[in-house]
């Protein structure tokens, strides 16, 4: 197992500008400089969330996507990257790959409950890496423990077609700070998938500053690292 952000660079975080954090995008910025992060990626949910959320809660964002191409970070030397956390759908390879109606260059891939409604996301994710893994960054939270599709999901399979793409799966570091990760799971993957990320998936400030803390504290003393 090859952990890619042992460093100072965390790749999974969701803003108030465009999904469900309570901070937005120049706030996220001015702290993770404050907490010596060099490199982070605000991955907002995909438009199948965003369209959840809006009939729910009402919730809108704050901000038009298309404005982060004429942003600039004026805050410290933080690289910010712009990606999305894509849905996926059904258990063909069907996601969700828009955040208000653009695609970017690069996503996550996972499911969430509030959009994916069949029992087992195995197939489904293997079909969805098969037809877009020139894209995939990574699969997201793969050994969470809340998800009831996850909970049926079979990782053996999944880590085994990620690894013939070359493509990472997460330790998703929030998950494990509130104990929603099926660690049965999580062993299997720290111990065979090829490459692995250690993200916050944050979405405070505190997720954002604690939560890859504990999952590298958590590595340690379970010597996977």
């Amino acid at each position: 197992m090859k952990i890619l952000n042992l460093d100072n660079r965390d790749y999974h975080m969701h803003s108030s500008d465009f999904s469900d954090w309570m901070s937005t995008v120049d706030e996220i910025v001015r702290f993770a400089g404050e907490i010596w992060l060099t490199e982070i990626a605000i991955t907002d949910h995909s438009d199948a969330t965003l369209e959840k959320f809006k009939r729910e809660y009402d919730y809108r964002p704050s901000t038009m996507r298309f404005a982060i191409k004429t942003r600039q970070n004026v805050f410290n030397d933080v690289k910010v990257i712009f990606w999305v956390e894509w849905d996926l759908l059904d258990e063909e390879w069907n996601v969700s790959f828009t955040i208000q109606w653009l695609e970017p260059d690069f996503i996550i891939l996972s499911a969430h409950r509030c959009v994916f409604k069949w029992k087992d996301a195995t197939q489904g994710y293997i079909k969805a890496i098969e037809k877009h893994h020139d894209k995939i960054k990574f699969i997201g939270h793969p050994c969470f423990l809340l998800e009831k599709f996850w909970t049926t999901s079979d990782i053996k399979q999944i880590v085994e077609v990620a690894n013939k793409y070359n493509i990472p799966l997460e330790f998703n570091a929030k998950n494990i700070v509130k104990w929603d990760t099926n660690l049965e799971k999580l062993d299997y993957m720290l111990k065979n998938a090829n490459e692995i990320y250690i993200n916050s998936d944050a979405h405070t400030l505190y997720d954002l500053k604690e939560s890859r803390k504990f999952a590298i504290k958590y590595l340690k003393e379970n010597n996977y690292i």
